[in-house]
């Protein structure tokens, strides 16, 4: 609900920006109902804004006129739905859920009351009676298409565990490694290498990385001991690669020439790439599935309430 709530309001404030000087003419019948040029500029009125940002010319007059289109199409699938909706009676306890639905967007915009919110819609140019009415054409269409497309999807156990097990890499966690380094610089290659050495040799014996990095390193992150972050394994450079082949965590590498000076890496942690449990993704996969199965669902159901339909677009519509 809280979604429908926020859509309807983001359409009315959009709304609020066409133009009301626009000549009215019929674009569309769809049965016993017209589609109106000004419904089809408000479908289309941010839409148009968003195009007029990124095209200019023919190129604009293309996408505008492709927009309008959808958005045609848009107005007549949801009459259809409406309609429909109506014919089979969804609107009998409409009035109660529409009061509730009102009352959620005077709470979550901390409204004082519905007076508060009847302002604020007429600061956009729109009325507290539309607001209603548009709560009421999303309702009614939510409910019947929940009743003939959303609960007749089926989601069996065994079409769950085969996504699961053809899809594993969307649910894995890659190998990670959290990295330090000690970056030598000295002022020739010879003297870089001889105290990265050392370095290294004070390392083995047991000495602080992190104090060492404080100490010596000319890296970016030498003030706090060293660390780089935690990267994907499989995304590092091949040089760092190379130098932390076949190390633990903990372990430090031998100095390694690079770009910047001698460098040496120590492996702060490891975490070992591993597949989630089908416990932990089920949810997740059960709403790809049904996602997959909605939108062709609803198509099928939308062509069969249009072959039933007397729809006519005028031969003058954009």
């Amino acid at each position: 609900m809280k979604n429908l709530l926020w859509s309807i309001l983001a359409v009315f404030f959009a709304f609020s920006s066409a133009s009301s000087k626009t000549v009215d003419r019929i674009v569309a019948q769809v049965n016993e109902e017209i589609v109106t040029l000004s419904e089809l500029n408000q479908e289309t009125a941010q839409i148009r804004q968003e195009l007029a940002t990124k095209y200019s010319g023919e190129e604009l007059e293309q996408m505008v006129q492709k927009a309008e289109q959808e958005a045609l199409e848009s107005l007549i699938r949801e009459k259809l739905l409406y309609q429909k909706g109506l014919e089979l009676g969804f609107n009998a306890d409409v009035d109660k859920k529409i009061a509730a639905a009102v009352q959620q967007v005077v709470k979550e915009n901390n409204f004082e009351d519905t007076e508060e919110l009847e302002k604020a819609l007429e600061q956009a140019g729109r009325s507290l009676r539309e607001f209603r009415e548009q709560f009421k054409k999303q309702i009614i269409i939510n409910d019947l298409i929940y009743e003939f497309v959303d609960s007749r999807i089926a989601l069996l156990t065994p079409e769950i565990e085969k996504y699961y097990k053809d899809h594993q890499e969307d649910f894995s966690t890659p190998d990670e490694v959290t990295l330090s380094t000690i970056v030598i610089k000295e002022a020739t290659d010879r003297e870089s290498e001889e105290r990265a050495n050392d370095i290294y040799g004070r390392l083995q014996k047991g000495e602080s990385f992190a104090a060492l990095a404080s100490q010596y390193s000319k890296g970016a992150t030498a003030n706090t001991g060293g660390n780089i972050g935690t990267y994907i394994l499989s995304k590092l450079n091949a040089l760092t690669l190379k130098a932390i082949e076949g190390l633990k965590e903990g372990d430090s590498s031998k100095p390694q020439k690079e770009p910047e000076g001698f460098v040496l890496y120590r492996i702060d942690s490891r975490k070992v790439a591993a597949v989630r449990p089908l416990d932990q993704v089920k949810n997740e996969i059960k709403n790809r599935i049904y996602a997959g199965k909605r939108g062709p669902e609803l198509e099928r159901y939308i062509n069969q309430l249009k072959e039933d339909a007397y729809i006519q677009i005028f031969s003058e519509a954009k």
